[in-house]
């Protein structure tokens, strides 16, 4: 007659799954900010970028930036995808590798801004 609540695991389960979404939807959007920022300062960044692939790829297509800018939204799309697939096979690795990527894109905004 009345539904039972779900047991501790269960709602630490989904807990952990809405940490690890929050997480994984903050990679894409720091990405996508970072993106925006190489985009629109592209005049300046072959002398601003600090990235030495960056640096090479732009320096590669002649100054332009298009090169570099489809290998880091390549390299979002497979660290996200990667993410997705390791949450499935086990989802305690995936969530700490989630948790640290992250930090690291928290820390690159942080930087940006400043």
């Amino acid at each position: 007659m009345f539904k039972k609540e779900g047991t501790k695991t269960q709602k630490r389960s989904r807990f952990s799954t809405i940490l690890f979404s929050i997480q994984w939807f903050i990679i894409g959007l720091v990405s996508a900010i970072d993106c925006y920022w190489s985009i629109k300062l592209q005049e300046s960044l072959l002398v601003n970028e600090q990235n030495p692939i960056g640096v090479y790829l732009i320096k590669l297509d002649n100054g332009d930036i298009a090169l570099f800018m489809m290998w880091k939204i390549i390299g979002t799309i497979v660290t996200l995808g990667l993410l997705i697939v390791l949450y499935k096979y086990n989802s305690k690795i995936a969530q700490l590798s989630c948790f640290g990527v992250c930090i690291f894109q928290i820390l690159l905004l942080i930087y940006l801004c400043y």
